[in-house]
Protein backbone atom coordinates (compact mmCIF):
# COMPACT_ATOMS: atom_id res chain seq x y z
CA UNK A 1 0.00 0.00 0.00
CA UNK A 2 1.19 3.49 -0.85
CA UNK A 3 -0.15 6.80 0.40
CA UNK A 4 -0.64 9.15 -2.52
CA UNK A 5 -2.42 11.91 -0.58
CA UNK A 6 -2.84 12.48 3.14
CA UNK A 7 -3.74 16.10 3.88
CA UNK A 8 -5.81 18.39 6.05
CA UNK A 9 -8.04 20.73 4.07
CA UNK A 10 -10.86 23.22 4.32
CA UNK A 11 -13.00 20.89 2.21
CA UNK A 12 -12.68 17.44 0.64
CA UNK A 13 -15.06 15.19 -1.23
CA UNK A 14 -14.95 11.78 -2.93
CA UNK A 15 -17.15 11.85 -6.02
CA UNK A 16 -17.17 8.48 -7.77
CA UNK A 17 -13.47 7.83 -6.99
CA UNK A 18 -12.42 11.37 -7.95
CA UNK A 19 -10.97 13.18 -4.96
CA UNK A 20 -11.59 16.92 -4.62
CA UNK A 21 -9.40 18.77 -2.11
CA UNK A 22 -9.65 22.52 -1.44
CA UNK A 23 -7.45 24.62 0.82
CA UNK A 24 -4.82 22.39 2.42
CA UNK A 25 -3.21 23.69 5.61
CA UNK A 26 -1.06 22.62 8.54
CA UNK A 27 -1.46 25.43 11.06
CA UNK A 28 -4.23 27.35 12.81
CA UNK A 29 -4.00 30.58 14.75
CA UNK A 30 -6.53 31.52 17.38
CA UNK A 31 -6.92 34.61 19.56
CA UNK A 32 -8.13 32.50 22.47
CA UNK A 33 -7.94 28.98 23.84
CA UNK A 34 -9.70 26.68 24.03
CA UNK A 35 -10.13 27.19 20.29
CA UNK A 36 -12.83 25.69 18.11
CA UNK A 37 -12.21 25.13 14.40
CA UNK A 38 -15.56 25.23 12.59
CA UNK A 39 -14.92 22.62 9.90
CA UNK A 40 -12.17 20.79 8.07
CA UNK A 41 -11.54 17.54 6.24
CA UNK A 42 -8.89 14.85 6.07
CA UNK A 43 -8.41 13.67 2.50
CA UNK A 44 -6.58 10.41 1.85
CA UNK A 45 -5.87 8.55 -1.37
CA UNK A 46 -4.34 5.09 -1.01
CA UNK A 47 -2.95 2.88 -3.77
CA UNK A 48 -3.04 -0.90 -3.30
CA UNK A 49 -1.32 -3.54 -5.40
CA UNK A 50 -3.26 -6.42 -6.90
CA UNK A 51 -1.92 -8.63 -4.06
CA UNK A 52 -3.69 -6.42 -1.50
CA UNK A 53 -7.27 -6.80 -2.72
CA UNK A 54 -9.94 -7.39 -0.12
CA UNK A 55 -11.17 -5.63 2.98
CA UNK A 56 -8.95 -3.48 5.17
CA UNK A 57 -9.61 -1.62 8.41
CA UNK A 58 -8.62 2.01 8.80
CA UNK A 59 -8.38 4.24 11.84
CA UNK A 60 -7.73 7.97 12.06
CA UNK A 61 -6.66 9.47 15.39
CA UNK A 62 -6.20 13.10 16.41
CA UNK A 63 -3.70 13.41 19.26
CA UNK A 64 -1.93 16.21 21.11
CA UNK A 65 1.83 16.47 21.74
CA UNK A 66 1.51 14.13 24.74
CA UNK A 67 -0.24 11.43 22.68
CA UNK A 68 -3.64 12.10 24.27
CA UNK A 69 -6.59 11.55 21.94
CA UNK A 70 -8.53 14.76 21.27
CA UNK A 71 -11.53 13.01 19.74
CA UNK A 72 -12.75 9.45 19.47
CA UNK A 73 -10.81 7.68 16.69
CA UNK A 74 -12.62 7.48 13.36
CA UNK A 75 -12.72 3.87 12.22
CA UNK A 76 -14.06 2.08 9.20
CA UNK A 77 -13.53 -0.49 6.50
CA UNK A 78 -12.34 -0.03 2.95
CA UNK A 79 -12.69 -2.58 0.20
CA UNK A 80 -10.03 -2.91 -2.46
CA UNK A 81 -11.40 -4.49 -5.62
CA UNK A 82 -9.41 -6.51 -8.08
CA UNK A 83 -7.96 -3.73 -10.22
CA UNK A 84 -9.29 -3.42 -13.76
CA UNK A 85 -5.80 -2.75 -15.07
CA UNK A 86 -4.38 -5.73 -13.17
CA UNK A 87 -1.78 -3.52 -11.51
CA UNK A 88 -3.27 -1.45 -8.70
CA UNK A 89 -6.43 -0.10 -7.14
CA UNK A 90 -7.00 3.26 -5.48
CA UNK A 91 -9.25 4.07 -2.54
CA UNK A 92 -10.19 7.52 -1.25
CA UNK A 93 -11.04 8.19 2.39
CA UNK A 94 -12.58 11.53 3.32
CA UNK A 95 -13.38 12.37 6.93
CA UNK A 96 -15.16 15.64 7.68
CA UNK A 97 -14.90 17.28 11.09
CA UNK A 98 -17.06 19.98 12.63
CA UNK A 99 -16.37 22.00 15.77
CA UNK A 100 -12.94 20.52 16.59
CA UNK A 101 -11.91 21.81 19.99
CA UNK A 102 -8.27 22.42 20.91
CA UNK A 103 -7.60 23.16 24.58
CA UNK A 104 -4.20 24.81 24.16
CA UNK A 105 -1.62 25.93 21.60
CA UNK A 106 0.90 23.32 20.46
CA UNK A 107 1.49 20.53 18.03
CA UNK A 108 -1.26 18.08 17.22
CA UNK A 109 -1.19 15.16 14.82
CA UNK A 110 -3.61 13.16 12.73
CA UNK A 111 -2.43 9.55 12.60
CA UNK A 112 -3.45 7.05 9.94
CA UNK A 113 -3.57 3.32 10.67
CA UNK A 114 -4.35 0.59 8.15
CA UNK A 115 -5.07 -2.88 9.56
CA UNK A 116 -3.83 -1.63 12.97
CA UNK A 117 -0.45 -0.62 11.50
CA UNK A 118 0.63 3.03 11.78
CA UNK A 119 1.14 4.37 8.25
CA UNK A 120 1.60 8.14 8.56
CA UNK A 121 1.23 11.18 10.77
CA UNK A 122 0.04 14.59 9.68
CA UNK A 123 1.13 17.50 11.92
CA UNK A 124 -1.10 20.43 12.83
CA UNK A 125 0.35 23.43 14.69
CA UNK A 126 -1.99 25.55 16.84
CA UNK A 127 -0.66 28.95 17.88
CA UNK A 128 -1.82 32.05 19.70
CA UNK A 129 -2.67 34.94 17.33
CA UNK A 130 -1.23 38.29 18.33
Amino acid sequence: MEIEIFTLADFAQDNHSKLTVVGTFDSIQSKQFPAVHASCSIATRLRFSSKETGDHDFKLRLIDADGKEIIQPVQGKISVSNPANGQFGSVNIVVNFNQLKFEKPGRYSFELYIDDDWKSGLPLQLSQAK
